[in-house]
């Protein structure tokens, strides 16, 4: 069974409206910038995956990558939070995010981070995807059922979601953060690991 690298962030875009607005700190182009080339090498390294090509070397450059990347945002997050829309724009938040989401060799960092995104998305200044997905990475992480189905492996050319806690309620929860059931959201990705895989 092979895990599945394609992350539901580059594809679903849960947009929600939100009570409380916090002050919005300064635009930091630069951190913007460092975000999107570490976002760019994240996927980057991903590539071989999702057609099947993947070998030692390409798992070696990943955990590399991973590692590095990790290291930086932790530090970030330790100086400034979460570095929302507002401060790094969507595209930057965006990396970040890709970046938290793939810090696997750091669950409790994961886990400690959550929060943080929690409160960026009641204000405005995350997607509620985001949080279904790292809540489900790092319940899964530690080896638990998900919360929102969010994870999935593929088997046999297909993507066959992780267990998922309270199965018959799923699709409330997910509703919740204003994604899609679960029913598209598994087309959806069967499709794009279709595309992916047709690729030269």
């Amino acid at each position: 069974m092979t895990r599945a690298f394609i992350l539901a962030a580059l594809v679903l875009c849960a947009r929600g409206s939100h009570a409380q607005q916090q002050p919005a700190p300064a635009r930091d182009e630069m951190l913007r910038a460092q975000l999107l080339i570490r976002g760019q090498k994240d996927q980057e390294v991903r590539q071989p995956f999702l057609t099947g090509r993947a070998d030692s070397a390409a798992i070696d450059r990943m955990n590399q990558v991973d590692a590095l990347n990790t290291t930086w945002m932790k530090q970030l997050v330790a100086e400034r939070g979460w570095p929302g829309y507002s401060l790094v724009g969507r595209d930057g938040e965006q990396a970040a995010f890709l970046i938290l989401q793939h810090a696997t060799q750091d669950t409790a960092f994961m886990a400690r981070t959550l929060p943080l995104l929690e409160r960026a998305y009641a204000t405005g200044e995350a997607e509620g995807q985001q949080v279904a997905l790292l809540t489900d990475r790092v319940a899964r992480q530690r080896g638990q059922a998900q919360i929102y189905g969010t994870q999935a492996s593929i088997v046999s050319g297909r993507f066959v979601l992780d267990p998922i806690a309270d199965s018959a309620n799923v699709d409330k929860r997910r509703a919740q953060l204003g994604i899609p059931p679960v029913a598209a959201y598994k087309r959806l990705l069967d499709s794009l690991y279709s595309s992916a895989t047709r690729a030269p």
